[in-house]
């Protein structure tokens, strides 16, 4: 019988090919235990994100860093999220900064704040040919909705900049096409 220790199922063991294949596995495995009776069903999504940030934790150990720089990448520039990082993302970029690797963490941070910068452009682009006024609306809800998510995102970039004594010269370009962008819906919406 599996049985689940510290929020991780005892046994299971990371293939160290893919981490979205093992997170998959590892789900899999969550959903059979519930099936079973080993674990309650609705502790099954609970586990499953423990789970994922454990298997990316042993990627980082293992020193299979190129995979977890690829695989948070292609998670922050999810083509249908532009919120705030998750809180396992964040705590994924801690864990990189722990192993010394805050270049990494630049280029995720950078990605995932370029994929928001180009939402927010085309959302405007989008708000400015729109004809009709519920789909002006739709656009100015939505960039309502995502703007303060990258303005935090951009102030914790520049805290981790000033933390780990680094500096971007490309932050000063996303902050002046946030301001940009900010303006042109305030201006809008006013």
């Amino acid at each position: 019988m599996i049985t689940v220790r510290d929020g991780i199922l005892e046994g299971f063991e990371p293939k160290f090919k893919s981490i979205s294949k093992d997170a998959d596995r590892y789900f899999d495995a969550l959903v059979a235990c519930s099936e079973s009776g080993s674990i309650r069903t609705d502790q099954v999504i609970a586990l499953s994100g423990a789970g994922t940030l454990w298997i990316t934790y042993q990627y980082i150990d293992n020193g299979f860093l190129d995979l977890v720089e690829a695989d948070m990448i292609r998670t922050v520039t999810s083509r249908d999220f532009f919120g705030p990082l998750f809180e396992n993302t964040r705590l994924i970029l801690n864990r990189l900064l722990l192993v010394s690797e805050p270049d990494r963490v630049i280029k995720i941070y950078r990605a995932a704040i370029k994929h928001r910068l180009n939402a927010l452009k085309s959302i405007s682009a989008t708000r400015k040919k729109a004809q009709k006024q519920p789909d002006r609306i739709r656009a100015e809800q939505w960039a309502d909705t995502y703007i303060p998510a990258l303005e935090t995102m951009l102030q914790d970039y520049r805290a981790l900049l000033v933390q780990i004594d680094k500096t971007d010269p490309e932050l000063a370009e996303f902050d002046q096409m946030f301001q940009r962008l900010e303006t042109a819906f305030r201006t809008s919406n006013g």
